[in-house]
Order: C-alpha cells, then structure tokens, then sequence
C-alpha cells in the first residue's frame, strides 16, 4: 500500500486490531498492519476468547485449544507486523464480555483508533455487523474504522455522512483533514439526507459550507454533494456503491445516547449495509 492511501486516517500512535481470527476479520487484519506501517504506530493484537467464569473443566480444556488455535493465527499477524518493522504485541483474554475487554485495552493503552471487521463468528443473519463488533464501534472512546471481508482501502474515494448534528462536526472535521492530507484522493461525495421538505434548504446550506470548506484544502479534488427526502441508510450506501469510494466517515453519539447507539438506528444500518469500510469518528 502506498504512503497516501495510508494518510486516509488521521495521524495516529496506537492502534488496536480487534480480531476474532475469522476469516472475516482478514481484511482489517490487512488494513491495521497497512496504517501501523505508515504511521510509525504501534499496534495491539487483540482476541477475546468468549468464556463462561463458571467453566467446568471441559470447558476450561476447550478454552485452552481454542487459544492455542487462536494464537497460531495471531503469530502470522505478528509475523507480518515485524516483517514491517512495526513494533507488535499480541493479547489473549478470556472474558464473558468481549467488548468490555476491548474498551479496557483502549482505556490502558491510549489508543487512537480500533481496526476490525464486519462480522464475527456469531450472530444471526440481519444483525448489525455483529452484536460485538456494533458495541464495540459505539462504546470505545476512539474512532474506529470497520473493514469488511478482503476489502482493501485504495484511496480514490470517500464519502462524508452528514446530519447536521453536533455528532457529525467530528466527522467533518476527519474528512477535511483528510482531504487536505491525502494528495491520493481524487472524490468526495458529502450526504445529507432530511426527513422532509422543510429541512431541504437547511441540508443544501449544510453541504455547501463543507465543500467551500474542502476545496479550500484541495483544489483538484471533485466534490459532489448529495441532499435528498429520504432514507438516510438508503442513500448513503446506494451513492458509496456507485461511486465505489473506500471509507464513509459518519460520526457517533459515543458514549452518551439511546443504548449507546450511532447516531442512532441510522448508523448500525449503514455500517451493516454498507459495500466499504466505515470510519466512526468520536
């Protein structure tokens, strides 16, 4: 991966991989060893090993294979991060609360942002990108950036989602960094979508004042803004789709908020939905 498709985050020290050694997980396996390399980062590899604290001991057996199966996994990881010349550790926990485990290593290791994946090992169809992966992109204190399975970031193209919210400056903010960063990048599409008729001009002015925003970092970049009545789901992934850009970056309600949720039911949809890897500002 070249350096300018590296500059799609910010600057970042720490990154955390959470992984589920999956092969779901493979693409933000890639991505986290891409970003550390660029950065100068280090990098945390993190697996949760889902345990009951109740375990007989076939269970506490069970745990121990799975472990050791998970850490042959882990070592390739590490393995591909020292071939970088990134300065990798590997973590195995066991705990009832993958996502509690996760927030923790966040907390004590001052991490800049999480990598993971879409989906894990469990879940039913049609939930949100997996239940753990959903709490953990609402509840670490960090942005993260969600990778589908064997997507690859090249650096065309992103998308900005926009509702006008305090929630949505961070993610403003991300975007005309980004652009400014990143000479790689060649289109910008910023999303809007309203409820009704009433709230159109509101949008319109919204986006406006970003792309002035934006094109005073980068003249050269097209920028394209979109505001429709409508499903904001819908239209976010339908114009990602067929703009194939690389990243949508959307912000969070973080930890405040109905049951922690981003930016309500809008932004677990989009990130379930979504056909590209999704940057969760905070």
């Amino acid at each position: 991966m070249e350096t300018a498709q590296t500059q799609m985050v910010s600057f970042v020290e720490r990154i955390l991989l959470a992984t589920d050694c999956s092969s779901f997980s493979e693409g933000a396996e890639q991505e986290a060893i891409f970003f550390a390399q660029a950065c100068g980062a280090a990098l945390t590899i993190l697996h949760v090993i889902e345990a009951n604290p109740e375990f007989s001991t076939i269970g506490h057996e069970t745990a121990r294979e799975m472990e050791e199966s998970a850490r042959d996994h882990l070592e390739k990881i590490h393995k591909m991060a020292a071939n970088e010349e990134i300065k990798a550790e590997i973590v195995i926990r066991h705990s009832d609360d993958p996502v509690e485990v996760i927030n923790e290593e966040v907390l004590k290791r001052n991490i800049d942002i999480v990598i993971t994946g879409r989906r894990g090992r469990r879940g039913i169809k049609k939930i949100l990108m997996g239940v753990v992966t959903e709490k953990v992109a609402s509840m670490v204190p960090c942005k993260t950036l969600i990778v589908p399975k064997d997507f690859v970031i090249e650096g065309d193209g992103v998308l900005l989602a926009t509702d006008g919210s305090s929630f949505s400056e961070n993610a403003e903010k991300e975007a005309i960094n980004m652009v400014s960063r990143c000479d790689y990048l060649k289109y910008i599409c910023v999303v809007s979508a309203v409820a009704n008729a009433a709230e159109l001009e509101e949008a319109k002015q919204r986006v406006q004042r970003i792309k002035t925003r934006i094109q005073a970092e980068n003249k050269k970049i097209t920028i394209e803004t979109v505001t429709e009545i409508g499903s904001p789901c819908d239209m976010i992934v339908h114009k990602a789709r067929e703009k194939k850009v690389d990243v949508i970056i959307v912000g969070s309600h973080g930890r405040t908020g109905l049951q922690r949720l981003l930016m309500g039911s809008v932004c677990a949809e989009l990130i379930a939905s979504s056909p590209c890897s999704v940057l969760i500002t905070k």
